[in-house]
């Protein structure tokens, strides 16, 4: 009886092990290896903020879009988003027309269908 257990538990213990590393195989196969991004920001009015990320998964699965955070003369803040675009591609968004509206910072972030 001893044994019996003994061998049904490595067997159990066995399956477990090959049923968790699976998908983690099955994740790296289709990672990408690194996924650069860079954000950056117009120097002149109408004031416009850029994102382009390279490395990610084939778009609709993964994307990115820039975010910006528009500021006027007053202090008020908000943010603008731009279009969902995939690797190599930039995404842009424009605060407004008006030359006094600044950009106070820029980003981007990554999603994943």
């Amino acid at each position: 009886m001893k044994k019996t257990f003994s061998m049904v538990a490595g067997f159990a213990v066995a399956v477990g092990s090959i049923a968790i590393s699976a998908p983690a195989a099955q994740a790296e196969q289709f990672a990408p290896a690194a996924v650069d991004c860079e954000a950056w920001k117009s120097s002149s009015a109408p004031y416009t903020g850029y994102a382009k990320c390279t490395g990610m998964l084939p778009f609709p699965v993964e994307g990115a879009h820039v975010i910006v955070t528009c500021i006027d003369p007053r202090g008020s803040q908000w943010h603008v988003t731009g279009k969902r675009v995939g690797n190599g591609k930039t995404s842009s968004a424009k605060c407004s027309d008006n030359p006094n509206v600044g950009i106070y910072k820029v980003g981007f972030k990554r999603t994943r269908i």
